[in-house]
């Protein structure tokens, strides 16, 4: 069941929050995101948690996020 979660989660990430290149900020909000929707917390809500910590070391962080899909 955890694992279904975890591919559920990691495919939500790769359609919304691209990565970025070795060592980029962007890579810790990803990690930080989905450790905060592995603990149940909204896609929304994990993000803004992520932003605000990486802001904390990177000020001037621009996170590069996609709109969702839209379902056919």
């Amino acid at each position: 069941m955890l694992y279904e979660r975890q591919k559920t989660i990691q495919t939500e990430l790769d359609m919304r929050i691209p990565p970025g290149s070795k060592g980029e900020p962007q890579n810790k909000v990803r990690h930080i995101v989905f450790s905060q929707r592995i603990r149940g917390k909204s896609f929304d809500e994990s993000v803004e948690i992520a932003c605000k910590m990486v802001r904390q070391r990177h000020p001037d962080f621009a996170l590069r996020i996609l709109p969702p899909r839209q379902q056919s």
